[in-house]
């Protein structure tokens, strides 16, 4: 199949949901499709002459330097394309369109006759960056929705696109990610990814930080992030910038506890790597963390208005060890389950059969 991604632009840091993507790319050329990922200077038309010169030389800078995601080891057979805004002529002719965030989907929808069977890869309700009425309306746009969590197919039957709702869940990087220093071995230490996005909750985090150290003296902390170290962040908690995989690893293998306060996930990445590095979990249940957090079972989960308990609960798996270890084993143990090459082999699945409908509606109507 000819398969080509839709993203919003171009991220210079990490970033979850275009790793996401790359992910997906990189595997399905393994698989012998041809992939392309394309990312706009902007998702709306330019709005003057000297947005759309700004817009020109930006792609080609992009497609000078060859280098549109520095920060991800992408296979070189990915075709990576940046262009000034997604307009159906400049999008790649391709059997499956897959839009990635609410920015892209309208422009995927009235893309898809032309281009291919449409289709609209959702990693999260994306409330936090749009009006909800224009996020819940991309929804209802005549695309073959992928959700990747059991909670954005509740929302798709909500809104009556159940029918037109795959769910593939996405996969974990279990060959990059495991046990180095055993649980048992690890001394009292926090853990959690420092994000500025506001639904992100990290002033709760370091408010948690701060009243688990209250509870024990002897705690230490990390965090890490894509942005410079916060002037907020107190001396005691330690801090790394864009860390790299070894680095991150090492990172998540010093931890006994991973907190995280997200309000609202599709997923939420760090806190499944965390645990298949070994840490128990306290988190905020968000959606998206049902996938892998059950209560006393996984992880400790919070309500969202529970959210100032999250110190008191770390707290509590630190000087609980059983009940830490209990939750650290199984933890891993349910994300184990959750492997790239299933999720690839579902969305494959996914796409070929919805855009072969779709080829052979296009045929029979000519």
């Amino acid at each position: 199949m000819r398969i080509a991604f839709l993203l919003p632009g171009q991220s210079l840091k990490p970033a979850g949901g275009y790793k996401v993507v790359y992910e997906y790319a990189n595997r399905l050329v393994r698989r012998g499709h041809e992939v392309v990922v394309v990312h706009p200077w902007d998702c709306t038309e330019p709005g003057s002459a000297y947005d759309a010169l700004r817009a020109r030389l930006w792609v080609a800078r992009l497609r000078r330097r060859r280098a549109i995601a520095p920060w991800f080891e992408l296979d070189d057979r990915v075709r990576m394309e940046a262009v000034t805004h997604p307009a159906a002529a400049k999008l790649p002719a391709a059997d499956a369109l897959i839009a990635t965030a609410w920015h892209t989907a309208p422009w995927v929808a009235a893309a898809a006759p032309e281009n291919g069977a449409g289709f609209y890869l959702i990693q999260g309700y994306e409330t936090w960056d749009g009006e909800v009425e224009k996020v819940r309306a991309t929804w209802r746009l005549p695309l073959r929705k992928l959700v990747i969590s059991r909670w954005l197919e509740e929302i798709a039957d909500e809104l009556g696109e159940g029918e037109r709702t795959t769910r593939v869940p996405i996969g974990m990087d279990l060959d990059r990610l495991g046990v180095d220093v055993a649980p048992a071995e690890r001394g009292p230490r926090l853990g959690a990814l420092y994000n500025t996005g506001p639904e992100k909750g990290s002033d709760e985090l370091i408010a948690a930080m701060e009243d688990a150290r209250g509870r024990r003296p002897d705690l230490t902390a990390t965090m890490f992030g894509t942005a410079p170290r916060p002037d907020r962040l107190p001396a005691w908690i330690e801090y790394a910038m864009l860390p790299s995989q070894p680095q991150l690893r090492r990172l998540y293998n010093s931890c006994a506890v991973f907190l995280q306060a997200s309000r609202s996930e599709g997923w939420g990445l760090p806190a499944c790597e965390a645990m298949l590095c070994g840490c128990a979990l306290v988190t905020v249940a968000n959606g998206g963390s049902r996938e892998y957090a059950t209560e006393g079972e996984t992880a400790l989960v919070l309500a969202p208005g529970e959210v100032g308990r999250m110190g008191e609960c770390a707290a509590r798996l630190l000087d609980d060890e059983p009940l830490r270890l209990r939750l650290a084993e199984r933890g891993g143990e349910r994300l184990r389950g959750f492997s790239w090459e299933r999720s690839v082999a579902e969305l494959e699945a996914a796409l070929a059969g919805s855009a072969g409908t779709a080829a052979g509606a296009a045929k029979a109507a000519r």
